[in-house]
């Protein structure tokens, strides 16, 4: 693994619960001196491992007004009750950047989230409001310290019930998890690893329904740019109104996927009829369907483990194929156009 691992992804991903850990230390911090009030509504800007911070939190706290933005503007329905995130890790990205500018012409409340960058600085110029996280990960293996300190600020502001203890715990969960699927355990005991080796040659069809939908956009996004490979994600009770019957009859096309099911005890009684007719349907047509469920007591809890476990599996299949998982060289050069002028 070591061979391929050039960027040391291995040595982020298993650094991953002490992360949250500090992630939850800086939203203390940055909370001691803040002055955010109650929102309305929260409008989340970012692109990326950085915008999937805004889909975690849409089914972490699935109650409250919110939108993520993946996009140049800010909808006009924006208004300043409304608290704008705008979360970069690497403060570098030009869409969160560009909703900055509009926030600020509009009058918005703003909150920033990076490690440094030009979103910073205009940040500071301007004397906004930002959380500060240390810098030098590639953006998909800064989650915990985007993250846990907007958890923090969001249940201190009242915006959320989540509580600091339950973080605490979760944070917890994910070291009992790291235990599990760690590098040095073998994989007769380690469940990313075989994974890994089961969907080898496959394409991850990652599934669930609603409270997982950024786990599995998560996961997709995992294997894109770990794995190198391309992935899909299906939600129930939608997959049951179109995707289903795409598998329907097995042949060579539906062979190539392999299912990824996210499983959990919250599941609703009709939900639960959905998922064993399709899984019933899918294990005929595609070359193989895992459940991974997650029996810790808190649903951050639960999320983020399954979310964990399905990091490892993209950074082993990445392995497995004999590719850098932290190489993103082809996302670089796309930068580099997109700031030529025209």
């Amino acid at each position: 693994m070591k061979e391929f691992d050039h960027l040391k992804i291995l040595d982020a991903i298993v650094k991953f619960p002490e992360q949250c850990e500090r992630g939850i230390k800086i939203g203390e911090d940055f909370v001691k001196k803040a002055k955010i009030k109650k929102p309305k509504g929260l409008c989340v800007c970012g692109m990326g491992a950085s915008g999937i911070i805004g889909n975690l939190l849409r089914n972490i706290i699935p109650d409250k007004q919110m939108i993520v933005i993946k996009d140049y503007d800010i909808p006009e329905f924006v208004d300043s009750s409304w608290l704008v995130v705008l979360v970069s890790y690497s403060g570098g990205t030009e869409e969160p950047v560009n909703c900055f500018r509009q926030a600020l012409e509009r009058k918005l409340n703003v909150l920033g989230v990076c490690s440094g960058g030009e979103l910073a600085s205009l940040m500071k110029k301007r004397r906004k409001p930002m959380i500060k996280v240390p810098s030098g990960l590639p953006p998909r293996y800064g989650t915990g310290y985007m993250l846990f300190p907007l958890l923090v600020l969001l249940k201190k502001i009242g915006f959320s019930e989540l509580k600091t203890n339950i973080l605490k715990s979760v944070v917890m969960n994910l070291q009992e998890t790291r235990d599990e699927i760690k590098p040095d355990v073998p994989m007769k005991n380690n469940i990313s690893k075989r994974i890994a080796f089961k969907i080898k040659n496959t394409i991850p069809m990652v599934m669930s329904f609603g409270d997982y939908e950024s786990v599995c956009y998560r996961a997709k996004t995992q294997f894109n740019e770990n794995s190198k490979i391309p992935a899909s994600v299906e939600i129930l009770p939608e997959m049951n109104h179109n995707s289903i019957l795409a598998f329907e009859y097995p042949h060579h096309l539906t062979k190539r996927f392999s299912v990824l099911l996210i499983r959990d005890e919250s599941e609703g009684v009709q939900i639960r009829k959905r998922v064993e007719f399709t899984k019933g349907l899918l294990r005929k047509s595609c070359d193989s369907l895992t459940e991974l469920w997650s029996l810790y007591p808190s649903p951050l809890g639960r999320m983020l483990s399954i979310m964990y476990i399905l990091d490892f599996v993209s950074v082993y299949l990445a392995f497995v194929y004999e590719n850098d998982p932290g190489d993103y060289s082809l996302l670089l050069e796309l930068k580099k156009i997109l700031k030529q002028k025209v």
